[in-house]
């Protein structure tokens, strides 16, 4: 472990700062574009099969996606800052028991949340403008997509430290594989199987699980510096209040963002109804397709 360490400060500190860069940053963008592509794709399918309406369905659950997000925003850079710092000096425990205690937070977010979505999912549905015509393809989704949480916010946690030890490609892959699964099982889902958009859900779902196992299975093997032991998940108070205070600004952009969407769509849904929400849901993912390379850039 301390080999690879000094093998990984070597090399940052005789490269010069654009191969650094084009190092990090590319497996990144490539990532992140292939992502928002299989977003594009998704909402392209559930058009396809099953119509107007579910789209402004999947739209209106964007804000709740978002704040998982932000979830594993808050746990994955507060970490990640540690846990690069802590390598910088060579203190390979710490950074240990912080991504151990990171994982311990978002877990209990989770399970948190889940149960708050689970047991008030139509009345928040409709507080974020799920008309009649609307709610049940929010609710068909949301209630699939529930069970994915957990993974989906673990996968963001858990890329954030692979990116902190200096493996970008190793993040990169975990998304690609979620990506390409959701893009082959969603016409399977949809169209052969004609589960609409719990079909759609499914899938995703599938993605998630999927890109959560390889990033355990990376975990596990010798390229990595986290080889987890059982100490390092006993919770450590000063640790985890690091991680919340380092993330908190993240986890508030997030929110933030999810909350101007909320109103956005409320003032769409006043003066277009739920066309204009499923127009506005396809506008978002066209725009994540440009967005998205820029934020890869940020990651490296």
């Amino acid at each position: 472990l301390c080999k690879k360490m000094e093998e990984q400060k070597k090399q940052i500190l005789n490269e010069g700062l654009r191969p650094l860069l084009f190092k990090f940053s590319l497996p990144s963008v490539i990532g992140m574009v292939i992502v928002a592509l299989y977003n594009f794709v998704d909402t392209i399918f559930v058009g396809k099969g099953v119509g107007v309406n579910a789209i402004a369905g999947l739209t209106i659950v964007l804000p709740i996606l978002i704040f998982i997000i932000a979830v594993g925003l808050l746990t994955g850079i507060g970490t990640a800052s540690i846990v690069s710092r802590s390598l910088g000096k060579g203190d390979k425990e710490k950074a240990l028991t912080a991504a151990g205690n990171s994982f311990i937070i978002n877990i209990i977010l989770n399970i948190i949340i889940i149960a708050v979505f689970y047991f008030f999912m139509d009345k928040i549905l409709q507080f974020l403008g799920a008309s009649p015509a609307v709610l049940p393809y929010s609710a068909d989704y949301l209630s699939i997509m529930l069970f994915g949480f957990i993974f989906f916010s673990l996968s963001i946690n858990s890329n954030n430290l692979i990116r902190a030890e200096g493996k970008p490609r190793a993040s990169m892959y975990a998304m690609i594989i979620g990506a390409v699964l959701n893009i082959i099982l969603d016409p399977i889902f949809i169209f052969v199987l004609g589960m609409g958009v719990r079909g759609a859900a499914i899938a995703t779902v599938i993605s998630q699980v999927s890109s959560l196992v390889y990033i355990i299975i990376y975990f596990r093997s010798r390229s990595s510096i986290y080889h987890f032991k059982r100490e390092v998940f006993r919770p450590n108070k000063p640790v985890m209040r690091e991680i919340l205070t380092i993330g908190f600004p993240s986890f508030l952009m997030e929110i933030i963002g999810s909350i101007l969407f909320l109103v956005f769509i409320k003032i769409v849904r006043i003066y277009g109804g739920d066309t204009y929400i499923a127009i506005t849901g396809i506008g978002i993912r066209i725009i994540d397709l440009v967005f998205m390379p820029i934020l890869g850039i940020s990651h490296g």
